[in-house]
């Protein structure tokens, strides 16, 4: 006759063996996809270590096909935003030096979080800080640096 004791003792011990073999099968499985991340997702675009200023930003074109972030003076006027290197002190704000334009919807939320011209007999404008991220070209839209936007956001001056 088999010992009860033992039987149960032996089970068990093949239950954490099995139980092992499992966890090292698949760890084994994640390694030689090179992710433990599930794939398929959509892509996302990783942000850069530092964030520049615009002035950096135009003055870099090693930065050509990089993402970016970047903290500026935001302008929109119709259908065009921007940032500025330098802001010049009008009614409503205008853009001196370089400029880099934004590409891509800027949310809602955000236009209502800035400054915005609210005299019928001027132009539309909505201006402040904001912090961007996203892809920069150097040579965009008119020939002038531009960045796919793929986050925006308001900051304090």
């Amino acid at each position: 006759m088999t010992d009860p004791t033992k039987l149960r003792a032996t089970a068990a011990v093949a239950g954490v063996v099995l139980a092992l073999s499992l966890v090292v099968a698949l760890a084994a499985c994640a390694a030689s996809t090179g992710s433990t991340a599930p794939t398929g997702g959509p892509s996302v675009i990783a942000p850069p270590v530092v964030a520049i200023d615009t002035d950096t930003l135009v003055a870099d074109p090693t930065l050509d096909g990089q993402p970016v972030r970047v903290s500026g003076f935001f302008l929109a006027t119709g259908d065009t935003a921007v940032l500025c290197s330098v802001v010049l002190e009008s009614y409503p704000p205008q853009c001196g030096g370089g400029t880099v334009r934004l590409v891509g919807e800027v949310p809602g939320d955000v236009l209502a979080a800035l400054d915005s011209t609210d005299d019928p007999t001027l132009a539309k404008a909505t201006w402040g800080q904001v912090e961007v991220t996203g892809t920069y070209q150097a040579s965009g839209a008119d020939g002038g640096g531009t960045i796919a936007l793929l986050t925006i956001a308001p900051v304090a001056p």
